[in-house]
């Protein structure tokens, strides 16, 4: 936003914008509302006909913050360090796939001491009111939870979900002490919410040198509703899908403006709208290639990245506002 500033000659002071957007912007859950429903219209009109079941990720990510909180506490997550902190703001989201393009339908902003349980089941009703029927779900670990699992029984979710291997001995490596990937069942044992026992397929795969890995190495999945000829090797690739969702997130990080505002609402709609972006370019990606295609010379989709969008939009601003001539003002300025 500064840089922005600086170089569009029409644009206001960085400050005077954070101090616009501060007094315009509505509430957090106002805002949150705003832009689901953007997110919603953005969703194809076929996959809100509820024809067809899709597959779906819930995904949490954490963007690392310096600083004390704004206005509330509750604004602040905890979780393990990364990037020099321990202070997160979170952000949740429900992405579906469809004929490899995928599409981000739902965003929650998180707070403190908000239950996995909660977040998903927000999650759920949100695709519901949408029209989406769900074919499989699939987690991150740290959504592996009693109450999550409960919920997932509950809702009658098909779903593969990894389990987090703790502790040198016991507990989810008894899974390991097989030879090969087998089908079986875990029961999880948690003081507040009592036993449950699931479905659990565990995998042994040999890394080959791969990742700088060597050996074979043990992941387990809790799952539901998969067909009984389903193999523990292909339960593995089934799960890897979820990665190609995950990417949309490394994606939304390329198009999200950085600010300093220690205001959630602000960089909620930031994140919100590098979503909405992202989006744009799924949808209209196939648009481009078919508009744009020359028959005399082949064409491919893949043309249209999502950093090419980016730079396409920042182009057209800039000719809206007209750039600063920041080197003639910085005469020292010089380049080898």
């Amino acid at each position: 936003m500064d840089a922005a500033s600086h170089e569009l000659k029409e644009a206001p002071s960085a400050n005077r914008l954070r101090e616009v957007l501060a007094q315009a912007l509505p509430d957090r859950k106002i805002l949150q509302r705003a832009l689901n429903t953007i997110l919603r219209t953005q969703t194809p009109r076929f996959i809100k006909k509820g024809k067809r079941a899709y597959y779906v990720a819930i995904d949490l990510t954490l963007i690392p913050y310096h600083g004390e909180h704004y206005a509330d506490e509750k604004e602040i997550v905890r979780s393990q360090p990364k990037s020099g902190t321990t202070h997160f703001h979170g952000y949740a989201t429900v992405s579906i796939v469809h004929d490899d393009q995928r599409y981000v339908v739902a965003l929650r902003f998180v707070e403190k001491d908000e239950s996995m349980q909660e977040i998903v089941a927000w999650l759920f009703n949100r695709l519901k009111s949408i029209g989406i029927s769900i074919k499989r779900a699939y987690f991150d670990k740290g959504f592996c939870s009693v109450p999550v699992l409960k919920t997932l029984q509950r809702r009658k979710i098909k779903f593969i979900m990894p389990i987090p291997v703790r502790g040198k001995s016991g507990g989810v490596r008894k899974l390991f002490e097989a030879s090969a990937s087998h089908k079986t069942t875990y029961t999880f044992n948690s003081p507040k919410h009592g036993e449950l026992k699931v479905s659990t397929v565990a995998v042994k795969k040999y890394s080959k040198g791969r990742y700088k890995r060597k050996g074979a190495h043990w992941f387990a999945y809790a799952v539901a509703g998969l067909p009984k000829s389903v193999e523990p090797h292909q339960v593995f690739e089934m799960y890897r899908q979820r990665f190609g969702i995950e990417t949309s997130y490394r994606q939304m990080n390329q198009v999200r403006a950085r600010t300093t505002s220690r205001n959630p609402v602000i960089r909620l709609l930031l994140v919100g709208l590098a979503f909405i972006l992202f989006n744009l370019y799924i949808a209209n990606r196939q648009h481009f290639a078919i508009c744009l295609k020359n028959p005399t010379k082949p064409f491919s989709k893949f043309w249209l990245t999502l950093r090419r969008l980016a730079r396409m939009i920042a182009q057209a601003v800039e000719n809206l506002f007209d750039l600063d001539d920041v080197v003639s003002r910085h005469p020292r300025i010089t380049f080898s």
